[in-house]
């Protein structure tokens, strides 16, 4: 697979992009790709928000991947089914702007609505990107079958320690 010089990753609420794809995306950006993620929701319902700021720890994480373009929405964290034109439109002004050569985001059968949701809108706001491709988190069915990898053994212990940033998900 050739890498990309622009990426769109895309997730529901903050860790999400770097649970399912954050050591690709220290790889494509050491290799010298762009790397865009859009968090569509603050994630609230996820902690007590007056004791972590979820959005601080997502961006603290991303730059540990070497990831600086960090986008943060506010959609309504569990709501974003409820806010599907919202969504789209949001995530086809990103696509619009970037002309991605790939983009990541949520798995279509996730439990998750929100993950749903984010996999529905990217669909119809990527339509002209080259390729979509869809990643894995905790709350994906069994049946996710991943056709595509990629190997992060140099990038995946910085996944690691970028993961442990994310204090209000230590439960």
């Amino acid at each position: 697979m050739t890498h990309p010089a622009t990426v769109l990753a895309l997730g529901a609420h903050p860790d999400d992009v770097e649970l399912g794809c954050g050591a690709t995306l220290a790889k494509l950006v050491a290799q010298g790709a762009r790397v865009r993620v859009v968090v569509l929701s603050e994630g609230r319902n996820g902690c007590d928000p007056l004791a972590h700021d979820r959005g601080e720890e997502t961006r603290l994480s991303l730059r540990m991947l070497g990831i600086e373009d960090v986008e943060q929405a506010r959609l309504p964290d569990t709501g974003l089914p409820g806010v599907l034109p919202d969504l789209i439109a949001l995530i086809q002004a990103h696509c619009d702007e970037l002309r991605p050569d790939r983009v990541y985001t949520m798995f279509q059968h996730d439990r998750h609505q929100d993950h749903r949701a984010v996999f529905d809108a990217t669909i119809v706001a990527c339509r002209g990107a080259p390729q979509v491709l869809c990643y894995e988190t905790p709350s994906s069915w069994p049946n996710f079958m991943p056709v595509v990898f990629e190997p992060i053994e140099a990038t995946l212990e910085r996944k690691i320690a970028a993961l442990d940033l994310h204090a209000s998900q230590r439960h």
